[in-house]
């Protein structure tokens, strides 16, 4: 199959993430990668671009064989990367790495999706509540809510990217993703529009992927990919679980599904600090999106 020539910038390295995989592992013309920040959203547009590639409803459609994070340092690499390279279908491949610490070329489809960086944060914290041994990353969520925002915030990014956790590593992945917008083939989502309005953005996401399908069945995976549906497929899957899981409870991973995960948790200085910063790091149009998607406001 046809190769795409590639650079990568930068090595990330954390206690999740090993980036060496981009060293030996060939992209396609008609790949496509998911990568976001940890909790913006991944396992949800995994299964929404699956479902799209497949052409119809398929329940947990972006799991960890069918689209695998790739350069997730706990897991087989090698492994995950010759089934891949078996493939005949679309591929669709998952990472949380800043996009100048993977392979990029201009062919390929990047589609990268933010959340409020606050409630990826607290949302985060119940993903590693929810671990079986959650030891490498507990201590960045003290008991105390305000200890724990206050190293969100303050905490200088590394080369562990986005394991780091913090605002700095989320807005650099932003940042590192603006960079390569003009060139067309990176498309920016945000999980507040996916909450406004799935369809359309669904509709959307088929467009960039040149993918064509009937309107029922748009909306068939519409409705698939509710925050409803998708808890009561985990909720019912055999797998819920199962001893060999990361988690606790599979289902955790569709907690709540809202927004503003902060409110009543937080102080006034907490949310003054966090704007604050905000307004250091991007400019005030950058920072209204990566906070509240297309809207721009709460």
């Amino acid at each position: 199959m046809t190769k795409v020539q590639t650079e990568r910038l930068q090595d990330y390295s954390g206690p999740l993430t090993n980036t060496d995989v981009w060293e030996y592992f060939a992209l396609r013309p008609d790949d496509i990668i998911v990568n976001t920040p940890p909790k913006c959203g991944t396992t949800w547009m995994l299964n929404i671009a699956m479902m799209l590639i497949y052409g119809r409803v398929v329940p947990e459609a972006g799991n960890r064989e069918d689209s695998p994070w790739l350069d997730a340092g706990f897991r087989d690499q090698k492994a995950m990367a010759a089934s891949q390279d078996s493939l005949t279908r679309r591929r669709c491949l998952k990472s949380h790495t800043p996009m100048d610490g993977i392979a990029y070329g201009v062919e390929p489809t990047y589609i990268v999706v933010y959340r409020h960086p606050a409630d990826a944060h607290f949302s985060f914290r119940s993903h590693v509540e929810n671990m079986k041994d959650n030891s490498d990353l507990i201590g960045m969520y003290p008991p105390d809510l305000s200890v724990g925002f206050r190293r969100f915030l303050d905490d200088p990014l590394t080369d562990a990217g986005t394991d780091d956790l913090t605002i700095s590593s989320i807005v650099h992945h932003y940042a590192q993703a603006k960079t390569r917008q003009p060139n067309g083939n990176v498309h920016f989502f945000h999980y507040a529009d996916l909450s406004r309005d799935l369809h359309g953005q669904i509709t959307r996401l088929a467009g960039i992927l040149d993918i064509s399908l009937p309107a029922q069945t748009i909306s068939d995976v519409t409705e698939a990919n509710t925050f409803a549906s998708m808890r009561k497929v985990a909720e019912t899957s055999e797998t819920r679980f199962d001893e060999k899981s990361p988690f606790r409870d599979q289902a955790g991973f569709f907690a709540s599904g809202t927004s503003n995960k902060w409110e009543g948790r937080l102080t006034s200085e907490d949310i003054e600090r966090y704007d604050a910063l905000c307004a250091s790091l991007l400019p005030p149009e950058d920072a209204a999106w990566l906070n509240w998607g297309d809207k721009l406001e709460p």
